[in-house]
Parts: C-alpha cells; sequence; structure tokens
C-alpha cells in the first residue's frame, strides 16, 4: 500500500525537493544572468519558463506530499492545482508554436511533447492519489522525474541557444 500513503515516500521526496530545489535556483539565476539574450528570440523566453517549471513541480509536488498528517483528498487536491499549472503551461506553449508554422516540426515537438507527457502524468497520478487506484503516487513520481530531465535538457538548450 505504500503507492497510496505519502510517509512511506519520505525519502524520495526529500531526495526530490533538495535536487530540484537547488536545480531551480540555479536556473533561476542563469536565466536572470543571460536575460538579456533569451528576450532576443522569440522562442527562448517559452523555454526558459518552461524550465522553471519543470524545476518548480517536482519541488512543490515532493513537499507537498511531506506535509505531516496531509489527507489523501488534500493531497489529491494539491497535486490538482499543481498539475492546473502543467496543463496551463502545455497550453501556452500550444498556442506559441502553432502560430510559428515557420518553425521545424522537430523543434516544436520537442518543445511540446515533454509538456504534454509530464501534464498528463500529473493529471493521472492526481486522479490516482483521489481514488486510491491504478499506482497512487507511483504516477506523481513519474511526473517528477520526466520533469526534472525535461527541466536538465531545457537548460542545455537554452545555453546553446544562447551562444548562437
Amino acid at each position: 500500500m505504500v503507492a497510496y500513503d505519502p510517509a512511506g515516500w519520505h525519502d524520495f521526496c526529500m531526495s526530490v525537493a533538495g535536487a530540484s530545489g537547488a536545480l531551480l535556483g540555479l536556473a533561476f539565476v542563469a536565466i536572470s544572468f543571460n536575460l538579456d539574450a533569451i528576450l532576443e528570440s522569440e522562442q527562448l523566453p517559452g523555454r526558459a519558463i518552461g524550465t522553471l517549471v519543470f524545476f518548480a513541480y517536482p519541488l512543490g509536488g515532493s513537499l507537498l506530499i511531506e506535509l505531516p498528517g496531509i489527507s489523501r483528498t488534500a493531497l489529491g487536491i494539491g497535486q490538482g492545482l499543481l498539475a492546473a499549472g502543467l496543463i496551463a503551461l502545455a497550453a501556452a506553449d500550444l498556442r506559441r508554436w502553432s502560430g510559428h508554422a515557420d518553425e521545424p516540426l522537430s523543434w516544436r515537438l520537442t518543445h511540446l511533447a515533454p509538456d504534454l507527457l509530464v501534464a498528463t502524468l500529473a493529471s493521472v497520478g492526481t486522479f490516482a492519489v483521489l481514488t486510491a487506484s491504478i499506482g497512487g503516487l507511483y504516477w506523481i513520481a513519474g511526473a517528477m522525474a520526466i520533469a526534472t530531465t525535461s527541466g536538465l535538457v531545457n537548460s542545455w538548450v537554452l545555453l546553446v541557444e544562447i551562444k548562437r
């Protein structure tokens, strides 16, 4: 039953919160130092926001799981609010990229696919937590892992694109 018991996720969430908090801070500083170069590009501000969100989501999600005595309903609602933020990011990216048909399809897909995947996993995880079914917090853990990986990839893309 560890899939549905937040107390069983303590070590995982502490690790994720520490790592994503550090990465979020580093990304924020790096983006701040390169803000002029980022703002000169039409595509990079969205990528920078996505990077920060990809690091902030695992931080917020794991801290929420760590709240002592949190009920399954409160945890599900909190995770749902975080998932709604991820859905909003994906929707904004979809609107932004659908208006740029001149951009290569590969560029748009590599930007949208992680947004949609993390938002989907977080949404399924919210349902799984609220209903104590289909794997519970494992979906949230998957969303956190992919968000962190996507944030790292976005960080690399930002660094490369700034230097072009």
